[in-house]
């Protein structure tokens, strides 16, 4: 045989080596045997695609907090431009220097003769509640009652806490036919507020509550904690998801999340002050603690407390303002050491439980009263 014929020969062997090779590797492997291999494909395409969806909300989560900050100096100046209005509009020799006020006592604010300039409610990093924002010298942003003057007990002549009447509203008379209605304009519809805030478990041993810190109620008297599920519904007319006290440990449909009230944007971390509004975020369901006139418990006769909503539905029958047992302590920080009342912004009344009980482990909770009982008493618990 030529060399010609011996090249040839030996690249048709080498071929077949190859071809063989490849056969055995790829093609020559069974459906079953190919399995495994595809597998590992899948597992590696959804990680990447589980870190690019990470990266995405790390981006949109980045985003956000600028946007919180360029909205924060930006309240600032007008803040600022407001107070100079004010100073010239409405000169006051009484103010204290830290007390800024952006808004007036519901007696000055009627006594105003008709057409006179007052100054709209402005929203801050904490909510339009009582009254009017000062800085409380520590960095965050705090609410001041406005029945308060010089003196932080002003509205306290009689030593029992009288909390003042919201802005613009008449007082509360915790009559529960004195009905009233939640504003329809402090609703989620076109709210500036984020549909979801970071959730901060924080340690118990910082004691101050945040936007987005989640806790566990416990009632005082009872020792139950807040509760609510899917599976059980109101039998009073509303049909909406009932909230009730339940055991006395705390299980996974006990912890709601701080939440700022409708049409407020506070930067995520922001200490939570006595007198602000806030609403609770049922952490298992997304609804929000609510309560309205019209549905009461039906062994009470109490106005009913439920969960209402989601993340995007949510009204400002959602609305609570926080104080300290006894005193109020509106401006002052809100602790998780504190004994609390949560005190439903539309009625006036507040958070209330006994020891009555719909059925096993049911314990009635409803929205009841001004406050000074014994049976209004909350403390907050945070994870361990």
């Amino acid at each position: 045989m030529n060399k010609a014929g011996k090249y040839a020969l030996g690249a048709l062997a080498a071929g077949a080596v190859a071809y063989g090779v490849h056969e055995l590797i790829d093609g020559g492997l069974s459906e079953d045997d190919k399995k495994p291999n595809r597998k590992r494909m899948e597992e590696k395409e959804k990680v990447r695609r589980e870190q690019e969806a990470r990266m995405r909300r790390e981006d949109e989560e980045r985003k956000r907090r600028e946007d919180h900050e360029k909205w924060r100096r930006n309240e600032e100046e007008k803040r600022r431009q407001d107070l100079v209005f004010q100073s010239q509009q409405f000169p006051s020799q009484h103010q204290p220097q830290t007390f800024q006020s952006q808004q007036f006592h519901s007696q000055q604010y009627h006594s105003q003769p008709p057409g006179s300039a007052i100054p709209k409610p402005m929203h801050t990093p904490y909510g339009s509640v009582y009254g009017s924002v000062y800085n409380g010298g520590d960095g965050t942003f705090r609410r001041r009652s406005e029945s308060i003057t010089s003196s932080s007990h002003s509205h306290m002549d009689d030593g029992i806490f009288h909390p003042p009447a919201p802005f613009g509203h008449a007082p509360y008379t915790y009559n529960q036919k004195d009905v009233r209605n939640p504003d329809p304009s402090r609703s989620s519809e076109n709210s500036v507020t984020p549909e979801t805030y970071p959730e901060l478990r924080q340690n118990p041993s910082d004691t101050k509550i945040k936007i987005g810190t989640v806790l566990s109620l416990k009632h005082m008297l009872t020792g139950r904690f807040l509760h609510s599920d899917r599976s059980h519904s109101t039998q009073s007319g509303s049909n909406q998801q009932l909230v009730y006290a339940n055991k006395w440990t705390t299980g996974e449909a006990d912890w709601w999340q701080v939440v700022p009230a409708n049409g407020d944007v506070p930067v995520p971390g922001s200490i939570v002050a006595y007198g602000t509004q806030i609403r609770l975020r049922h952490v298992d369901t997304g609804r929000h603690l609510h309560s309205h006139y019209g549905f009461v418990d039906p062994l009470t006769g109490q106005n009913e407390v439920t969960c209402f909503g989601d993340q995007t539905l949510s009204d400002e029958n959602d609305h609570w303002v926080l104080e300290r047992w006894g005193d109020g302590a509106y401006g002052s920080t809100v602790r998780s050491t504190d004994t609390l009342v949560l005190r439903h912004y539309v009625s006036g009344m507040t958070l209330h439980s006994h020891d009555v009980l719909l059925r096993e482990d049911v314990q009635s909770v409803t929205c009841f009263g001004s406050g000074r009982d014994d049976n209004n008493k909350w403390r907050i618990v945070l994870e361990s």
